[in-house]
């Protein structure tokens, strides 16, 4: 059986020089992190409006990252800045994700999870309304950053992928541990941000380039 390409999705989105070398590299999946969350690469909701408007010239799909908050906060959040895709808390129930899918009929919805929050049977109650899983290896701290191992997750994305949810896998990725994630688990994306972009944190052509010659993404 003949399998499809791992889709390439470039995360932590802030200037509009990375959306212009994504739309030349055909990159069809942008993130941009809120910056009411931990880590790097943040922005505020202005900037990301700007950003995922460009993103809609380009035909480019626009994911916005976020954390836990009310859900009326998400409901505005959204509302403002306009995403293809929302990435947001697992601390949202089954009730509050059908509240925003009703809101927003267009609206992909993605549950950010990493190794520290997996939790089956949340992802099993939720497995009808949500449209992606985001796996990130990462955990963010307050002022540190842990990665756990592939090795180490295994299980954990394999049981994610047995519910027939789309997965993302994300998390330190460079081209090595890109093929090695393919490899064994055959995800339906690939999540990059720092590892394809240069001091400025602008996308770097040269290391996109380089990233899709080695790696066999869409």
């Amino acid at each position: 059986m003949l399998m499809k390409k791992t889709s390439l999705k470039i995360c932590g989105i802030t200037n509009t020089q990375s959306i212009n070398t994504a739309y030349k590299n055909k990159i069809k999946s942008l993130g941009f992190a809120s910056n009411n969350l931990k880590g790097p690469n943040t922005a505020t909701d202005k900037k990301i409006q700007l950003l995922i408007e460009e993103c809609k010239n380009f035909k480019i799909e626009s994911v916005l990252l976020t954390r836990y908050v009310s859900l009326n906060k998400l409901i505005e959040q959204i509302d403002y800045t306009k995403p293809k895709t929302i990435s947001c808390s697992y601390h949202y129930n089954k009730n509050e994700l059908k509240i925003i899918k009703k809101t927003f009929r267009k609206l992909k919805i993605g549950i950010a999870i990493n190794p520290e929050n997996y939790n089956l049977s949340y992802l099993k109650e939720i497995k009808n309304i949500v449209n992606i899983i985001y796996y990130d290896l990462n955990v963010y701290k307050t002022k540190s950053i842990k990665t756990y191992s592939l090795k180490k997750c295994l299980d954990q994305i394999r049981s994610i992928k047995n519910l027939s949810i789309p997965i993302y896998i994300g998390g330190g990725i460079d081209e090595h541990k890109a093929k090695e994630i393919i490899r064994l688990l055959h995800p339906d994306g690939i999540d990059v941000s720092r590892g394809l972009k240069n001091s400025k944190n602008i996308i770097s052509t040269r290391k996109l380039k380089k990233f899709l010659q080695q790696v066999a993404v869409a």
